[in-house]
């Protein structure tokens, strides 16, 4: 409900608590909400085996799957069944004496999905062009509907770097989770190496596409390249490591420009990486307790605002606290321009999810874990009116009403948030018959509102009053306050001839002494700024 309705009968005062379910956009805590989407990839099997499809892209080099230097990159930590081929069975198994892994793997249940290893001179034979790295990705090839807007979060791992040892930094090239049109069938990743899986490439004469038909990239770029306009990706501010970056639409060669990045450090004090395991000398297990993952939250609001968060930690559960945001309320609709030119096709009505990760001459272990998407549960929000008589003025002598009444029929204006100073809506609820009105009297009327809930604002909000009968509206006399504010003019009086837009709470077609309209925009609901009141007056009418 955006707009907020309140209605007055002679002096009689209505009460009322109306919840308000829209809200500004914000970043939310993941709610206990039923996922629609869980995979943990903690134990020697998928959770969602043969319910929910998926596809994958692996580096595969030329020998057999149970030797750890050349097995396939996508792999299950806690299996060893490297059968699998991960086409229309579970995804395969790492094979035993793997990198970075147990001699005889993950225990089940503390296993990851791994999409590369770190493995200097590996071959890929699928790759396209003459060069070592490998290169990994997992689709989750069903459609989410942002209908009630989503919530991802996922673990992830990045560790064991190793340099090229030609003096750049070590370690490479990052991960990439990333947006596809929901509407795509047989969702393909894009080019690997510094385009992360998503972007276009077109490197030592051999091009490869980018995501099938992706709308927005998000790159954990640890090597930098995510963030250039090299190799034929667009845009860019030149090689950056340890980047949260975007990248926008594209389909093909066309697109993937570069929107916008922010640096790990700048964020969570520390890099995308576990930077302490770089380095033969420094490699350890996942398993030993020593490596240290981040947590990566994305909000997507069903009004299409984006925003991403990262936690320095993997603890379960990570506290809201910890998280820090990267990037807060990105309008997807608006089409993020750059330089004029936007980057995003228009927002699909669902989604498609991936991850994707790859090496080069430099090297990492890239792994995720505990993915889930959930729909958003907007907290409760409710906005307090409480209807009040403050003053009648009878021949220029005004008489107030400064005390508050209880009323015993309601519990809505016994609220705490009434306690802050100003906000306490005192008046009469009734005139006593001792001080009945009399022609030519003017009769103040005060309407006190208190936005209650937690993590954000309530939107729109419009309060519509209609003139009570045998009475006219005094013009000039209505006014509106803010958090103990002086009041200042403020609010629209229709007369009862004018039309009233049928987009306001008034009553349309039953105006008979005119109505006043306040527009209070987006109220907060932090204490001290979540409260205020309107006010006008009306003369009483001659007999």
């Amino acid at each position: 409900m955006r707009h907020l309705f309140t209605t007055l009968t002679k002096t009689l005062s209505i009460l009322a608590t109306i919840a308000l379910p829209n809200a500004l956009p914000n970043a939310t805590s993941a709610q206990t909400t039923t996922p629609l989407f869980q995979e943990t990839f903690r134990r020697n099997i998928l959770d969602n085996l043969n319910q929910i499809p998926y596809r994958i892209t692996s580096s595969k080099s030329t020998g057999a799957n149970n030797n750890p230097n050349l097995s396939q990159s996508v792999c299950l930590t806690a299996s060893q069944d490297v059968t699998n081929t991960g086409s229309s069975s579970n995804v395969p198994g790492c094979a035993p004496g793997l990198t970075g892994l147990p001699a005889n793997g993950d225990t089940s249940g503390f296993g990851a999905l791994r999409l590369t290893s770190n493995r200097v001179g590996y071959l890929d034979a699928g790759r396209g062009f003459a060069g070592q790295g490998e290169r990994g990705s997992f689709i989750v090839d069903t459609p989410f509907s942002r209908t009630e807007g989503l919530i991802i979060e996922f673990d992830f791992f990045i560790y064991n770097g190793r340099s090229s040892g030609n003096g750049i930094p070590p370690g490479a090239d990052g991960l990439s989770f990333f947006i596809l049109d929901g509407t795509t069938t047989s969702p393909e990743p894009g080019a690997f190496g510094g385009s992360l899986g998503y972007a276009q490439a077109n490197n030592a004469g051999v091009t490869n596409d980018g995501a099938t038909n992706g709308f927005l990239g998000i790159g954990f770029d640890v090597f930098g390249n995510y963030s250039a306009g090299t190799e034929g990706r667009q845009g860019g501010t030149g090689a950056q490591t340890d980047v949260i970056a975007l990248r926008g639409s594209g389909s093909g060669q066309t697109g993937y420009r570069f929107i916008s990045g922010v640096t790990s450090n700048s964020v969570i004090g520390t890099g995308i990486d576990d930077a302490t395991t770089i380095g033969t000398a420094n490699e350890k297990t996942r398993a030993q307790g020593g490596v240290s993952g981040r947590r990566a939250r994305i909000t997507i609001t069903s009004d299409g605002f984006l925003t991403i968060q990262l936690a320095p930690s993997t603890q379960d559960p990570v506290a809201d606290s910890s998280y820090r945001n990267v990037f807060t309320n990105l309008d997807l609709k608006s089409g993020l321009p750059v330089n004029g030119q936007n980057t995003l096709s228009p927002i699909p009505s669902s989604f498609k999810f991936g991850f994707a990760a790859s090496t080069g001459f430099s090297t990492a272990i890239h792994e995720i874990r505990n993915f889930i998407i959930r729909p958003i549960v907007a907290p409760p929000r409710n906005l307090r009116l409480v209807k009040r008589v403050t003053a009648v003025i009878r021949k220029g002598i005004r008489t107030e009403f400064n005390q508050f009444t209880n009323d015993p029929t309601t519990a809505i204006d016994d609220a705490t948030g009434w306690s802050q100073p100003g906000a306490s809506p005192v008046g009469l609820i009734n005139l006593d018959p001792t001080l009945a009105v009399q022609s030519s009297d003017e009769v103040e009327y005060t309407i006190y509102y208190l936005a209650e809930g937690t993590n954000g604002s309530i939107a729109d909000v419009n309060i519509c009053d209609p003139i009570p009968t045998n009475s006219t509206f005094s013009p000039n006399s209505n006014q509106l306050s803010r958090n103990n504010s002086a009041a200042i003019s403020s609010g629209t009086f229709f007369n009862k001839l004018q039309p009233i837009p049928i987009t306001t709470p008034c009553p349309t077609g039953q105006n008979p002494n005119g109505a006043i309209l306040y527009s209070l925009g987006n109220l907060s609901t932090t204490a001290g700024q979540n409260f205020g009141y309107t006010r006008f007056r009306t003369r009483v009418n001659g007999n």
